[in-house]
């Protein structure tokens, strides 16, 4: 029993071996093609925030938002319409628009400019019937169905999440084998189904999250549809400024002259309300201090569905990824996710 044990992990290390070295020959043999875009009002670069809503609570959040429009930024947050169901999972605490005062908050953050979108239901599993009803209250409170949304941690209601975030079938195996959590937003004989109506009413999800600042430089067919996912409209990638470290590290000063040199597009991917981001009850200093810089520059601020209208009007952009780059992408998030795990954190940058 133990001997076929050490000859599967064996074997698994071979293959995955093996898998990647297809696809990182894939990522360097096939570069994609580049894509210049002209931004609105001779803005040389497009920027914007995905803030997903694990752990935000309307204390530690409303500072950073304030700092934000302060600065003339308008970007996604994420919401819950309902109260989670599974609140011994850290990741499903936080308040949600069941809160009449934080639901008043995220109306005022709306009427200011910036994008409400979602991030399933609840912080927790959800059956169809509680997605329905929390898809019509999210209408019913914000006026209109949401454009993003961001599946969620464990959520078994998650739409082609698990190994079925992947296209290239040999990564699809590889995740496979390390464990089905059950992932079935997309499955329509599944209690959690509801891929129909991310059909109707979402146009973006977001798929995988870069280390990389320009994701135009990534993905120039950004947004994006998948043939083998056909319940989403068009997958965008994020870049990973998951806490402050990491956020501080992204948007440092030389990385943000390439992305202004380069005319590129950011959407940062973080969780401005799980703490990292606050010093005591006030926004940590470090990010304003990014702030500043990114406000200084002549970018352009827009909501994330904003700009991912903008580029599918623009010439050169095409829907479907091929079958190259989907592996090229997909190659790059799993090299992203390897070296996130053996490489330390981010350390803090000095503050000018």
């Amino acid at each position: 029993m133990k001997i076929s044990k050490v000859l599967w992990k064996m074997w698994k290390g071979i293959g995955l071996s093996l898998v990647l070295l297809v696809g990182t020959s894939i990522y360097f043999l096939y570069p994609p093609q580049p894509r210049v875009i002209t931004f609105p009002d001779g803005k040389r670069f497009a920027f914007s925030i995905v803030d997903d809503t694990d752990l935000a609570t309307l204390e530690r959040i409303k500072p950073l938002y304030e700092l934000l429009y302060q600065y003339g930024m308008r970007t996604t947050k994420t919401v819950w319409v309902l109260e989670s169901n599974e609140p011994s999972h850290s990741p499903n605490r936080g308040d949600s628009l069941h809160d009449p005062a934080y639901r008043a908050f995220i109306l005022d953050l709306k009427s200011k400019g910036f994008e409400i979108a979602l991030h399933g239901v609840r912080g927790g599993s959800s059956q169809r019937p509680d997605i329905l009803d929390g898809l019509e209250r999210f209408k019913g409170v914000l006026g209109q169905y949401p454009a993003i949304h961001v599946n969620h941690s464990l959520n078994r209601d998650n739409v082609y999440w698990g190994e079925h975030r992947w296209s290239f079938a040999p990564y699809r195996w590889i995740y496979a084998s390390v464990g089905d959590r059950g992932f079935s937003g997309q499955d329509d004989e599944s209690i959690y189904f509801w891929g129909d109506l991310v059909k109707q009413h979402v146009r973006y999800v977001n798929q995988f999250t870069y280390g990389d600042i320009n994701l135009l430089a990534l993905n120039p067919s950004m947004p994006y549809r998948l043939a083998d996912k056909p319940y989403v409209n068009y997958w965008f990638p994020t870049a990973d400024g998951d806490n402050l470290d990491r956020f501080e590290f992204l948007l440092r000063k030389e990385n943000l002259d390439r992305l202004e040199r380069e005319g590129g597009v950011c959407l940062v991917y973080t969780h401005m309300g799980a703490g990292s981001f606050n010093l005591g009850s006030a926004a940590n200093p470090r990010f304003e201090s990014r702030l500043k810089d990114l406000a200084s520059r002549n970018g352009w601020f827009a909501t994330a569905s904003e700009i991912l209208d903008y580029l599918r009007e623009q010439p050169g952009w095409r829907d479907n990824l091929d079958f190259r780059e989907t592996v090229r992408l997909e190659t790059l998030f799993l090299w992203n996710a390897l070296l996130r795990v053996i490489m330390p954190a981010p350390s803090p940058q000095p503050t000018s």
